[in-house]
């Protein structure tokens, strides 16, 4: 797995933490909830028991939003990456109609 963290990602201006919020946000209301964690639409979201620590998941990228804006990644390559990117945009757009 690579793992890349926050400052990595924020150089590249991929991942907009608030648009990752969103899309966590979705899932848990929106989602069914299976052994603690709620999927839909493909992507999983769970958070830690006082909830400043939130994962959301797609295939084999897991992305953890920490406090203050701050995020880390785990995937495999760029193509996984890629795809967990679309995915999110996707589900972003498709909330903000």
């Amino acid at each position: 797995m690579q793992r890349l963290f926050w400052s990595e990602h924020v150089m590249k201006n991929e991942l907009d933490v608030k648009q990752g919020l969103t899309v966590f946000n979705q899932v848990l209301s929106k989602g069914e909830l299976q052994e603690g964690k709620y999927q839909w639409q493909g992507l999983t979201a769970w958070h830690d028991i006082d909830g400043y620590t939130c994962y959301l998941q797609h295939n084999q990228v897991l992305v953890t939003l920490m406090f203050h804006g701050k995020y880390a990644t785990d995937y495999p390559n760029d193509d996984a990456w890629h795809q967990f990117m679309k995915k999110i945009k996707l589900v972003a757009q498709e909330t903000s109609v």
